[in-house]
């Protein structure tokens, strides 16, 4: 048994004491007491990470790297911890890591290792820390851009609801910004169940939009034809100057809509 093989065997079978070890210092920099649970919990972690890399350490790079990954990201599923920001996971890391290194070098300084076998096993650590800090920022960020995805989702379906007034009228008040998701919810989500209500007369109002560019300008009056496709009579009100320069500008014919300045207006002159 090589001198490597002998370290290896010595990391798999103290791999526990070791990362308690760790554990304990850094537990000890914290001025909060954590839990318990978490504190073990994290022991069991860095055990099985010590666990790999015995396990591992006379492997080439890419063959340890196809054995990681997955394992790495099956335990960031398990961990089902709340979102931080990646900071917070960072700040950490340098010394955890170094600590590591030391504990490890003064392992394999006892066990006799020449300068190039402490090199190499070194290198091996570095290696797996920096592909699970790699997977854990790619891992967050993949979640924080599926939270910000539904967050959209809700945001957009809100700022476009259908608030019925009387009988076969409703108002749908636009709010914020317009963009192209949005556009696409009224035309796929929110005329259909316009439809579904049985609404004869529908007020579109513009007065708590924020901005809009002559595409959207476009598609937003386009959905005028498909409501008197529906037969539904659309009145369009709130419209400020700058919103009517753009109307202007996307081609569209002012002449054929109903317009009023408020949304009281064109209750008043319901046709419906």
């Amino acid at each position: 048994m090589s001198s490597v093989d002998i370290v290896a065997t010595y990391i798999l079978n103290h791999a526990e004491t070791i990362s308690k070890e760790i554990v304990t210092y850094n537990v000890n920099k914290i001025e909060i007491t954590l839990p318990n649970e978490l504190i073990e919990r994290s022991i069991a972690i860095n055990s099985e990470f010590l666990k790999f890399l015995g396990k591992t350490l006379i492997s080439p790079d890419e063959i340890v790297a196809d054995e990681f990954i997955p394992w790495y990201r099956k335990y960031l599923e398990q961990e089902n911890t709340p979102m931080t920001n990646i900071s917070s996971l960072i700040k950490p890391y340098a010394e955890t890591r170094q600590q590591l290194i030391n504990m490890i070098t003064k392992i394999s300084i006892e066990h006799g290792l020449s300068t190039e076998d402490v090199v190499n096993i070194i290198s091996r650590i570095s290696y797996l820390l920096d592909l699970s800090i790699t997977e854990t920022i790619v891992s967050r960020e993949q979640a924080a851009e599926e939270i910000n995805n539904n967050n959209q989702k809700v945001i957009t379906e809100l700022s476009s609801p259908v608030v019925p007034i009387q009988n076969g009228m409703a108002i749908l008040p636009l709010i914020g910004e317009m963009d192209l998701d949005r556009s696409e919810h009224i035309m796929n989500s929110v005329i259909p169940k316009i439809s579904q209500m049985k609404i004869k007369c529908l007020i579109i109002d513009f007065s708590g939009m924020a901005s809009v560019d002559t595409e959207m300008a476009s598609r937003i009056f386009n959905i005028y034809d498909i409501l008197r496709l529906l037969g539904i009579n659309a009145m369009f009100t709130g419209i400020r100057p700058d919103l009517a320069t753009k109307i202007i500008g996307a081609g569209i014919d002012f002449s054929s809509l109903n317009t009023f300045a408020t949304v009281q207006q064109a209750i008043l002159n319901n046709e419906c």
